[in-house]
């Protein structure tokens, strides 16, 4: 490993990758300046070769693994066989997948899409309209309620849905009747039961759903009190509120359980997945329900071009009986208890807390610019083998490696990560610490 003081200098191809990014890309994220070119499991190489250890699994979306060959061989062959399948004709691998979801979860009907933004926006269909058509809110009315600090993704109607939109302030008008405030005015802050007792009991005749997050991810992995999720439940059906669970980033496993909001021992009325739910392979999302609420939804008022094609069908069908077979989610637990075991030992410097469920963890920092930060952390971590990602307010740094990572792989990162958390102070300036 290179010494604390060793200078940092990014290789040739690296910076190639980085200029065409520059000169060519458009929108997207914040990348650290790794260019991945390959990868295995929980291990990826770059463009020359050097190898990392994967403690982010692309924000929850290689759960089962980067190329998990089962996986792989599911789509490739169904790829061969017919790679489009699309709106206009019938694909059985639709169907098995749709049966194959209410085998593993118990919801009758599923409605497939490609991203998370997208399923976002399909749940926020089937609430409204059914908010419209059997509670009988008054058009134009309906509220679809969210909780403070929320992602549910960057599109016009996913971004309208979260309380912060400062980072989006130069697109206009949002999507109207939506977000973690209340027709009434109250602000609905996330764990925070009371408050969504009171949105309720005030404007529950006008509001249509309550989607929550059931551990915030892009706000830091952010634990709500225990039975909050349950208490949410109740009180919607109290007031004849659908409750939505946004499962995108806790799914699958990821958390210890094959559903996140199942930790309470609840069953939401809606739940939004993405991401893991082909196993990173193919885009897929989509979102499962009862009949009774999924039926409302017409031809042609859901759906898309590239959704549901046989690759995707088939790689997700994969991924279920991985999770299954594997026992992925009893895994995450117990990988979760060992990495947390293992990161608390070190009595890590500028650690405020730990938070998380599974392998689903965040390490809360005190920052102290320019020295310590999350993003300057991560930026060592990369440096040293170890991927990971500052999230929140860029004061806590995720770590959620695939569910199928070795004991040996995840304690081998666990102790880069104590090396880079003993060091950001004394090292000099790194490739990729400051967000351009």
């Amino acid at each position: 490993m290179p010494s604390a003081t060793q200078p940092f200098v990014l290789s040739q191809a690296t910076q190639e990758v980085l200029n065409d990014y520059d000169e060519h890309v458009a929108g997207g994220f914040a990348p650290l300046p790794v260019a991945v070119a390959k990868a295995n499991n929980a291990t990826v190489w770059d463009v020359d070769g050097k190898q990392y250890l994967d403690f982010l699994s692309m924000f929850s979306v290689v759960n089962m693994g980067h190329g998990h060959p089962r996986i792989v061989s599911a789509a490739i062959n169904a790829m061969k066989d017919a790679a489009c399948v699309n709106i206009a004709f019938l694909n059985p691998l639709y169907g098995r997948l749709a049966k194959r979801l209410y085998e593993v979860f118990g919801y009758d009907k599923f409605v497939g899409m490609t991203s998370g933004s997208e399923a976002v926006d399909a749940a926020v269909k089937v609430a409204r309209k059914w908010a419209y058509c059997v509670k009988g809110i008054r058009d134009g009315s309906c509220h679809i309620l969210t909780a403070t600090a929320c992602y549910h993704g960057v599109s016009m109607s996913t971004v309208s849905l979260a309380s912060k939109k400062a980072d989006h302030s130069d697109f206009s008008q949002y999507l109207p009747n939506v977000g973690s405030t209340a027709p009434s005015g109250r602000l609905v802050r996330y764990g925070v039961i009371e408050d969504v007792r009171k949105a309720l009991t005030e404007d529950g005749a006008k509001i249509g759903a309550f989607m929550i997050e059931p551990i915030q991810g892009s706000a830091g992995i952010i634990v709500p009190p225990k039975g909050y999720i349950a208490e949410v439940a109740a009180l919607c059906r109290e007031h004849n509120v659908l409750f939505i669970a946004d499962e995108i980033q806790t799914g699958f496993g990821r958390t210890g359980f094959n559903l996140c909001h199942q930790r309470d021992g609840v069953k939401a009325d809606l739940v939004v997945l993405g991401k893991a739910l082909s196993g990173g392979l193919y885009p897929m999302s989509g979102v499962m329900g009862s009949s009774r609420i999924m039926n409302i939804i017409s031809p042609y008022e859901i759906g898309t071009t590239m959704a549901n094609n046989p690759p995707g069908c088939a790689a997700a069908l994969a991924a279920l009986d991985i999770l299954e077979e594997e026992k992925l989610s009893d895994r995450a637990n117990d990988l979760g208890e060992l990495l947390l075991e293992k990161l608390r030992s070190f009595n890590l410097p500028h650690v405020i807390e730990f938070s998380g469920s599974g392998l689903f963890i965040a390490v809360a920092i005190e920052q102290k610019p320019p020295k310590v930060t999350g993003r300057r952390i991560t930026a060592l971590l990369a440096h040293r083998g170890v991927l990971a990602s500052a999230t929140g307010m860029g004061d806590r740094i995720r770590f959620c490696p695939p569910l199928t990572i070795s004991e040996e792989d995840l304690l081998r990162g666990a102790d880069i990560i104590a090396t880079a958390f003993a060091d950001v102070e004394d090292v000099g300036k790194i490739p990729g610490e400051i967000v351009l």
